[in-house]
């Protein structure tokens, strides 16, 4: 019965949105590196990477550029402890980005290593409003 209750929780709250404060979503924004460096290289048709923002330092991988990216963001974002509510707020507008030139670079299959920074963008702050 217990699990029933709980799964049943678990289930109503994917269906409901949940409240989203601009003020603790600022200050978690802000929590964030303003830029990264990322070293990667490709291994077997991924794109593996080891990711600096500030002090902390952590690998992450995908199968494409946009994988990638998105890995990126969203290990950065598990790795600050932002809340899971805020997390697919700020995962949705992919808060950071390589700038095109290295982008291509990710893209083009022929590279095999690279090192690049991803820039925080503000695109985030118009999903909390």
């Amino acid at each position: 019965m217990f699990t029933k209750i709980s799964l049943w929780k678990q289930v109503l709250q994917r269906f409901s949105k949940p409240e989203i404060y601009p003020e603790a979503f600022f200050a978690y924004f802000h929590r964030l590196p303003d830029e990264l460096q990322v070293s990667w290289f490709r291994d077997e048709g991924m794109i593996v990477g080891k990711v600096n923002a500030g002090d902390k330092e952590f690998m992450t991988q995908g199968t494409d550029a946009d994988d990638f990216i998105r890995m990126v963001n969203e290990s950065l974002i598990t790795v600050f402890n932002v809340p899971q509510d805020y997390f697919d707020v700020i995962k949705q507008a992919r808060t950071y980005s390589p700038i095109p030139a290295e982008r291509r670079l990710l893209e083009d299959k022929s590279i095999a290593q690279e090192t690049m920074g991803f820039i925080k963008t503000d695109r985030s702050l118009k999903f909390a409003y």
